[in-house]
């Protein structure tokens, strides 16, 4: 793990060194890449098309002499000698090698009848015998026609058509050119592109090809390292294709030089990341060291300031923070001092809460000897709304002593509205144990009988209720007031959801909303912000105020 901000700066240097380098490469090769293999597809395809047409010129050639053989008045009337024996078809034998002379494409010359008779201008019959008699039935099947065909061996290729006779005559006879392959292998040679450019002649309907040898196979052993291309010429495929290594070597090349500048870059960068690392770290080693002296108290440690950039700022500001905590540090002390000597003055001052309930208590007494039994009851519930109020300085209390806490308060109100106050509590006895935050349910209640059953004539009635919803406990207070308007409610809304500094009272003097206020930003504080008071009101019909609580934060 790197620690320092020295190390930091010097791989962050290189590292932004070696992938701009890497970016700048690749991005690079990949265009020129892309050029070449580009160019050189256009260059094999305006080749290809040349060959083609050369290709084409030499096939319309032989067909024409072919064709001329095979309609020729010679050949019909020295056809009847192709069943005769011995010396007989000496006549016939030199017609063929005149022929052969006068077309120094054609190696040789066969004639053929049914019977797998063969005269040649040559001395290749016995060699070719089985081959020609093979093609004897491709010949039928394009009788009329022309046949390409991959001679009998591998450097030569065959071209055959059946021998056109009379009507009359029912013999049938088949006659074959031999051509060497160097006759499209020179037309190869004529538009290669470069050495590594191949080219392969083949036909579509039969089993004719011409290829350079050892290469067609290459072809498809290493397909995907190959820039190949196709183009036909009739019932002729034409392939071309390149190797892929040998066309990118000069965008590797330029990879090459780019890893060397890079290394040459990285050298001269690491050097200049580490005076530069030097320069920026050494001020901030200074800051650190004068840190740890301010940890240990000591505060007169001053950074010496040497220039105007961020870290000269940041000295100067370090020095300013030591003075400033050195004032507040004695400060501290001298309040530390004085807040000591007031707990002392408070402690003689400090009553004891019980004290509050025995004088309560006194004055029940004393209200029951005179008779004064409405008295003492007031006295009694005043006693315990203190003590349940107080709950013995616990922040939780339990549902059940929040109710108790709030009925007792109703109980005093009710001294003083009779019979305009009523109230009832639904709160099912299984959460009753739920702990809750305390004095949450008294200000609301409160609210609900000043501005609720008071602002209202005839009997006001006040409703408390409590239920479960999922992960929280809902404390809900009803009330039959008046209600409020819209625009009442939106406005008490907004001031409930102010924070404590931006609190106001208005409305003729009086704290609006500050009870609710105080509930709401108490629960929010003690449970989060999906908690808190919900308020929805009618005008005329009253107001519901929900109290949303965890149930599992006692």
């Amino acid at each position: 793990m790197i620690r320092t901000i020295k190390a930091k700066i010097i791989v962050c240097f290189g590292g932004a060194i070696i992938i701009l380098f890497l970016l700048f490469g690749m991005t690079g090769y990949q265009v020129l890449s892309d050029y070449q293999m580009n160019m050189q597809k256009k260059s094999q395809d305006r080749l290809a098309e040349s060959l083609c047409s050369s290709i084409l010129f030499f096939r319309q050639n032989v067909e024409t002499v072919m064709e001329e053989l095979l309609e020729g008045e010679e050949l019909s009337a020295l056809l009847p000698l192709l069943w005769e024996k011995g010396e007989d078809r000496q006549e016939l034998e030199a017609w063929m090698r005149a022929a052969v002379n006068e077309n120094d494409w054609i190696c040789d010359l066969f004639l053929m009848n049914q019977a797998g008779e063969i005269v040649g201008a040559g001395e290749e019959e016995e060699k070719v015998r089985t081959y020609l008699i093979d093609r004897i039935s491709t010949a039928e099947r394009y009788a009329g026609g022309i046949v390409w065909d991959s001679g009998y061996n591998t450097t030569s290729m065959m071209v055959f058509g059946k021998v056109r006779t009379s009507a009359k005559e029912k013999r049938s006879a088949y006659l074959f050119l031999q051509i060497d392959n160097a006759q499209i292998l020179n037309l190869f040679n004529q538009f290669r592109l470069q050495n590594s450019q191949r080219f392969s002649l083949k036909g579509v309907r039969n089993g004719f090809e011409v290829t350079e040898q050892g290469f067609f196979y290459r072809y498809y052993d290493n397909y995907e390292d190959l820039l190949h291309t196709e183009r036909e010429i009739g019932d002729w495929k034409l392939r071309t294709w390149s190797d892929k290594t040998l066309i990118l070597g000069p965008a590797k090349e330029l990879l090459y030089k780019l890893a060397r500048v890079l290394i040459a870059a990285l050298v001269v960068s690491a050097g200049i990341s580490i005076l530069l690392a030097d320069r920026i770290t050494r001020p901030i080693q200074v800051m650190k060291e004068t840190m740890a002296r301010y940890g240990k108290g000591d505060f007169s440690a001053k950074v010496r300031v040497t220039g105007r950039d961020e870290i000269g700022d940041l000295g100067r500001l370090l020095n300013q923070m030591s003075e400033q905590i050195s004032m507040l540090f004695f400060r501290v002390k001298e309040e530390e001092e004085q807040s000591r000597r007031l707990e002392l003055q408070a402690m003689v001052y400090q009553i004891n809460p019980h004290f509050l309930y025995n004088t309560l208590d006194s004055v029940n007494i004393l209200a029951r000897q005179n008779g004064d039994e409405q008295v003492a009851e007031l006295v009694t519930d005043l006693s315990r709304l203190f003590r349940l109020g107080l709950h013995q300085g616990q922040d939780k209390v339990t549902v059940r002593d929040e109710l108790m806490h709030v009925m007792y308060y109703l109980k005093i109100q009710k001294i003083r509205f009779a019979d305009q106050l009523r109230w009832e509590m639904h709160v099912p006895s299984s959460l009753m144990e739920y702990k809750i935050m305390k004095f949450i349910l008294q200000p609301i209640v409160e609210n609900a009988i000043y501005h609720g059953v008071k602002s209202r004539e005839g009997i006001g009635c006040i409703q408390i209720f409590a239920q479960e919803e999922g992960e929280y406990l809902l404390l809900i207070v009803e009330d039959t007031g008046e209600g409020m308007s819209q625009e009442t409610l939106r406005q008490l809304k907004e001031r409930m959801n102010r924070e404590a500094n931006d609190f106001d009272k208005e409305n003729t003097g009086q704290e609006k909303g500050f009870g609710l206020w105080n509930v709401h930003q108490r629960i929010r504080l003690g449970y989060g912000v999906p908690c808190g008071v919900e308020l929805s009101s009618e005008e005329g019909k009253g107001t519901r105020v929900v109290l949303r609580v965890l149930k599992n934060m006692g």
